[in-house]
């Protein structure tokens, strides 16, 4: 059977099986990715040979991951893309290569654990130099690729390119150093909107509730309300509350705030919320942006941007994330990066967008950059308006990957009981240079 077709047997089965007993958990296995990979040693010939083989990496998102329930729901998150409130969203996966080599784009095949070694396309004009900008790196090393492998033909300058070649092999570095160190620190952001949570109640005149359960494209298993028991105020803080409860057809309940109704912001702006997260396994808890108007058609070919997520199933970890036409979960190609910290404490996490790419920050510190090489909209939709979700899921693809059923209701560890994101503020500012 195709992959593709295994996929969708998967997904329908899936989807059949929680019909019928919606209290049970399921699950679905796939085979991991292979392939080998090669990577340039230290020992190269005088025109910049080497054939050293290294151990097999990781640099990006493999579909074909052993977690539960993967190749199912990354086949019906495609199929639900048509709804508005049912996008199929899935975030990325832990990787095994070395510490800041994530999410790259553009990338053909991942060479090798030192350094972050690529073997990058659509490089025809393009120099290693401006491959390794659009993920905020430098490059450190460039190489004309032998045949489409990880062993190299000529040495390169980073500057250079190589004739009509549509493949170079581009050493970058794992710091993340930003897009445009010329601006740096010259950049005046102005306040335009904010929710400081100083009130006693949500602020409908900015939030609106997505209320409904029905997975939302990922078999997530809560059912949103806009109840103070699952979203309230106190103390100038938003808490928004997921808990183990029969409500509709879902047996957990939650909550989701978006400004789609109320505030949307395009580029030349900064958007930050300072939250703390919950830990459980299986929640998952996000600050991203969707559209407006799918202007370019449905996702993900409108775009996504996600300020912050975090799933219990990955103690210790936050991921920023874009998806685009061209880079998502469905072709393993996700613009990413993650940063590790304790999440039960209270964090800053912002993006920086502007008119060439988009920079996440935690603390004011920068861990990931994205810049397309072409600014067509299956690589760029961010040209247009987006709005601010805050929200807590339960369980899902990629929510609940660790766990054999569903979260557990009496274990101390999953939902035994209430886990809560909280919110002190939300904040967006417009570029003023």
């Amino acid at each position: 059977m195709r992959r593709s077709s295994l996929r969708a047997a998967c997904a329908a089965a899936a989807t059949a099986a929680l019909a019928v007993a919606p209290h049970l958990a399921w699950s679905a296995s796939a085979a991991a990715n292979g392939g080998d990979a090669a990577t340039c040693g230290s020992q190269s010939d005088s025109a910049g040979r080497c054939g050293q083989q290294a151990s097999q990496d990781h640099l990006l998102l493999q579909l074909g991951s052993s977690s539960s329930g993967r190749l199912a729901t990354a086949a019906a998150a495609n199929s639900t893309a048509a709804s508005a409130q049912h996008r199929g969203r899935r975030g990325p996966g832990d990787v095994s290569s070395g510490a800041g080599c994530h999410g790259m784009v553009d990338v053909k095949k991942d060479c090798g654990h030192n350094g972050c070694l690529v073997l990058a396309t659509e490089m025809k004009g393009w120099s290693c130099d401006e491959y390794c900008h659009r993920s905020g790196r430098t490059c450190l090393s460039a190489w004309e690729e032998w045949e489409n492998t990880c062993h190299s033909m000529m040495a390169l300058r980073c500057d250079q390119t190589y004739g009509t070649t549509s493949d170079l092999l581009c050493r970058c570095s794992s710091e993340v150093v930003g897009l445009d160190l010329r601006s740096a620190g010259s950049d005046h952001w102005e306040l335009v909107w904010s929710d400081e949570f100083d009130s006693d109640s949500v602020d409908r005149s900015k939030w609106s509730f997505v209320e409904g359960g029905g997975g939302f494209g990922n078999s997530e298993l809560q059912h949103y309300t806009d109840r103070t028991e699952n979203a309230h105020v106190h103390d100038g803080v938003l808490r928004i509350t997921a808990q183990c409860e029969k409500y509709g057809h879902e047996y957990y309940t939650s909550a989701k705030l978006t400004t789609e109704t109320t505030a949307v912001w395009g580029p030349g702006h900064r958007v930050e919320v300072r939250a703390k997260l919950p830990t459980g396994k299986g929640t998952w808890p996000a600050i991203w942006m969707l559209p407006r108007d799918d202007a370019y058609g449905d996702w993900p070919r409108s775009g996504e941007l996600d300020i912050m997520e975090a799933v219990g199933c990955s103690q210790g970890k936050i991921y920023g994330t874009a998806h685009t036409d061209a880079y998502n979960h469905m072709h393993s190609s996700q613009a990413y990066n993650s940063q590790s910290l304790s999440l039960t404490e209270w964090h800053t996490y912002a993006i920086e967008w502007k008119e060439n790419g988009v920079e996440w920050l935690v603390d004011g510190e920068l861990y990931s950059s994205f810049a397309p090489s072409s600014h067509t909209s299956d690589k760029w939709p961010f040209d247009k308006q987006f709005y601010l979700i805050l929200n807590l899921a339960v369980g899902g693809s990629w929510g609940g990957n660790c766990l054999s059923g569903w979260p557990s209701c009496s274990s101390g560890s999953e939902f035994g009981q209430p886990q809560v994101m909280e919110v002190d503020y939300a904040r967006v500012y417009a570029l003023r240079s």
